[in-house]
């Protein structure tokens, strides 16, 4: 299983509306394409925290997927709430996480 950590800011009384966003794409057959299996969305002090599992590393699945029009659609209706945490984000890449350990049991 990998995970990915998406690290964003937002204003958390936009959690709802974020929520039914990512809820109406996942409705879709995006999730799929880019190979997830499970999303979980956190938010803490005005920070947006995007937990995507999947079989493989999805990174350059977004990459891939950010002219397919599903993926277009959700990235322009979520622009409106969530701003990058990194001040030279290009590309959802420079708003991954980077793991530095990990135990499973």
């Amino acid at each position: 299983m990998h995970r990915s950590l998406i690290v964003a800011r937002f204003d958390p009384r936009d959690s709802e509306a974020v929520a039914e966003i990512f809820a109406e794409s996942d409705r879709t057959e995006l999730p799929h394409l880019l190979g997830a299996s499970s999303r979980t969305l956190f938010r803490f002090h005005g920070l947006y925290l995007h937990l995507i599992e999947a079989e493989h590393e999805i990174g350059q699945g977004v990459n891939e997927m950010r002219e397919h029009p599903l993926f277009a659609d959700i990235d322009k209706r979520l622009r409106g709430y969530i701003r990058p945490y990194a001040p030279n984000w290009k590309s959802p890449a420079d708003a991954l996480a980077t793991p530095f350990y990990t135990w499973e049991g």
